[in-house]
């Protein structure tokens, strides 16, 4: 009978295990699920957060801002006086669809809705573009092709 009694409380410990246990088991299950969430997708996450954040610059005009975003080729082949000056377009709305991660390159899918005051209307065009993005010492950067013009110096003759 002693052996009974034994067995019985075994299987009593053991449903208190299973009681005890699997709310230890699915915190476990789902602290690793975040945490491989966060790292699985946190490159995208990151560009994201650049994307919106270089988009919402145009938005508001900040060029400041979105100079500071573009890549570190760019920012030393074009003066900041010469970014600024570069807006012909007034966006009036912008919004990130969609993120597309290849190693340390990046395509953004932007939708936006701007105005082009050069054509003497106020008509608003909508368009989705491809925005192209680099990553630079681990962090995201617009990419915008460089096309310097490459100006002939005009030389004064001395006499």
């Amino acid at each position: 009978m002693k052996a009974n009694n034994i067995f019985k409380m075994i299987a009593k410990m053991d449903r208190y295990r299973y009681i005890i246990i699997s709310p230890i088991i699915l915190t476990l299950f789902v602290a690793s699920s975040s945490y491989a969430g966060l790292f699985g997708k946190g490159e995208e996450e990151s560009l994201r957060q650049q994307a919106v954040r270089y988009w919402n610059s145009k938005l508001t005009g900040d060029m400041i801002t979105c100079y500071q975003l573009e890549e570190p080729a760019f920012k030393k082949a074009v003066p900041i006086s010469q970014y600024v000056k570069g807006g012909n377009v007034i966006y009036k709305d912008v919004s990130v669809k969609e993120v597309q991660v290849d190693g340390d390159n990046a395509t953004v899918i932007v939708e936006l809705h701007y105005i082009i005051p050069a054509l003497g209307s106020r008509l608003v065009f909508p368009d989705t573009v491809k925005d192209k993005w680099k990553k630079v010492d681990g962090k995201w950067f617009h990419h915008m092709k460089i096309e310097v013009p490459k100006y002939k110096r005009k030389t004064k003759e001395r006499r």
